[in-house]
């Protein structure tokens, strides 16, 4: 995808993430030779129109319209690009977890919980905040409550129970519509990530809270929130590439309980080799995996068409070891199960 393409994919994920700040600024970045020029000096990796913002909001672009972004990008191009290099997207959002623990509600306890591109580890801990849930189709209106009941963290979601017409339905869905949501016991959490983010270091918390736009919701409340909980028992994040450092990571695990690894949005950032190489490795541990991502993205994942979500809504999906039980937007907000 053409880096203006980039950018105006990420205008109209603004739309929906209710940040007009960042659609006029994805918009204008989109439109601009100059700047896509400037940004093009950065490293292919670093490119990322979510990491290309807060890169500039840290070093002090301010919260204006497009013209004064433009005019600050232009006259401060070495330390843009030399920061770029430096950094890594950090979103950590825990409202994925949503979906995730869905799929973690099909496995039998107790669990080890590996997440691979942690960050800071606050998708750690689904078993210490709450969920709640409204459920639809078919006839269903449920609303469902699972995890911590007085968690601090409390993460919303909207499921579709999609239709059974064509294939009887999942035995997630029953689960769903008889209200029967509950997480296994978790005994053991570790993550693995290139560049961890220290839940102790305010500095480094600062930057998971740039790392978000600039709008009207609750996400920088929820990720403060969480960030409370990780530190209260920090998790320990590896320093490790996602292939290389997964048996290590995993091999510390507590040999009694079911080894569960998660991917959320992470298996996007490496080359479709190495995102093999990461699939391969899963199947050689012996473990349970949960993915929730981009719904084209790995072949060992496949989705059929369906319709009935809103524009986004099946940008990802997700699975359990391999085997597609949903689709949802990318943040984990919204959902539809998919039949057996």
């Amino acid at each position: 995808m053409l880096l203006a393409d980039r950018f105006r994919a990420h205008a109209e994920a603004a739309v929906r993430e209710r940040s007009p700040l960042y659609d006029e600024w994805s918009r204008g970045i989109a439109d601009d030779p100059d700047v896509l020029a400037l940004i093009g000096r950065a490293p292919e990796a670093r490119r990322q129109p979510a990491l290309v913002l807060a890169v500039a909001r840290w070093l002090g672009a301010p919260l204006e319209p497009w013209p004064s972004l433009r005019e600050w990008m232009l006259a401060h191009p070495d330390a843009l690009v030399a920061e770029l290099g430096r950094r890594t997207t950090q979103v950590n959002d825990v409202r994925r977890l949503g979906p995730v623990s869905l799929a973690l509600s099909r496995v039998d306890g107790p669990v080890a919980l590996l997440e691979v591109g942690a960050s800071a580890g606050l998708c750690l801990f689904p078993d210490r905040y709450a969920f709640h849930a409204t459920a639809r189709g078919d006839g269903v209106d449920v609303d469902l409550r699972w995890g911590d009941p007085v968690g601090d963290v409390v993460v919303g979601l909207d499921i579709d129970l999609g239709s059974g017409a064509d294939a009887p339905p999942s035995a997630l869905a029953g689960a769903v519509s008889a209200g029967r949501v509950e997480l296994p016991e978790i005994v053991w959490r570790a993550g693995l990530d290139l560049d961890p983010v220290d839940v102790t270091d305010p500095s480094a918390v600062s930057w998971l809270e740039t790392s978000l736009p600039p709008g009207p919701s609750d996400r920088v409340d929820l990720l403060r929130r969480a960030v409370a909980v990780a530190r209260s028992a920090p998790p320990r994040i590896l320093r490790a590439d996602a292939v290389d450092g997964l048996a290590a990571a995993a091999a510390d695990a507590p040999t009694d309980a079911r080894l569960v690894v998660v991917s959320t949005g992470t298996l996007v950032y490496l080359p479709g080799a190495r995102r093999q190489a990461f699939v391969d490795a899963v199947r050689r541990l012996d473990a349970s995996w949960i993915s929730y991502e981009r719904r084209d993205l790995l072949h060992d994942v496949v989705v059929p068409p369906h319709a009935g979500l809103a524009p986004g809504g099946d940008f990802a999906a997700l699975a359990l070891d391999g085997h597609a039980l949903a689709v949802g937007d990318a943040h984990g907000t919204r959902v539809r199960l998919l039949p057996s």
